[in-house]
């Protein structure tokens, strides 16, 4: 009996070594596969090379810049000489969004204006920020009128706010929409 017990605990232990060894077959093939993919000379070469040219790019694109700095800069300082004087730059943006509003027919309510010192240029960058309120037609042509201004603005956001009280019911006038306006304009430094 003895004997018996020793064949096959032989045959156990055979069959699990084969099966392991298998296992290791399986897997040094697997990784010959992966590692003969990842060494492709040609798949490599092309990968580099791919590398290599978004490199140059990169490289010829900052070069350009770098030529092109001093006319970006004179524009800058063009652009600069533009812009209201901080001193009458209030009553000149203030004044400009009043006649703007009567024009179009809209009525501009609670205005503020927050300012921002900006100390790489020779600037102060004033957020506005208003309450618009009439017909649709009449604000597109409010904020046409502001694109076209001889003065800088960048509208940041617009938001349809709810109105009440002016209308029937506690409605606004039909048709009349109310919006916030956010945007900034800039004044030169004298």
């Amino acid at each position: 009996m003895m004997m018996r017990d020793f064949k096959v605990k032989k045959t156990v232990i055979l069959t699990a070594l084969g099966l392991l060894l298998a296992a290791d077959a399986a897997l040094a093939y697997y990784n010959s596969r992966i590692a003969s993919r990842a060494q492709d000379p040609e798949l490599a070469l092309k990968a580099e090379t791919l590398h290599l040219n978004f490199a140059k790019d990169d490289v010829a694109r900052a070069t350009r810049i770098k030529a092109d700095r001093p006319n970006v800069e004179k524009y800058l300082d063009q652009f600069e000489n533009t812009l209201p004087p901080q001193g009458k730059g209030y009553s000149v943006l203030s004044q400009e969004l009043d006649d703007i509003a009567r024009e179009t027919h809209i009525q501009v309510q609670d205005t503020k204006f927050h300012q921002k010192e900006m100390s790489a240029r020779n600037l102060d960058e004033i957020e506005i920020e208003a309450t618009l309120n009439g017909d649709y037609t009449g604000i597109v042509r409010f904020l046409n009128r502001l694109q076209r201004s001889h003065n800088t603005y960048v509208v940041d956001s617009l938001g349809l706010d709810s109105e009440k009280g002016s209308g029937l019911g506690g409605q606004a006038p039909t048709g009349n929409i109310k919006l916030s306006l956010k945007l900034r304009s800039y004044f030169r430094k004298v």
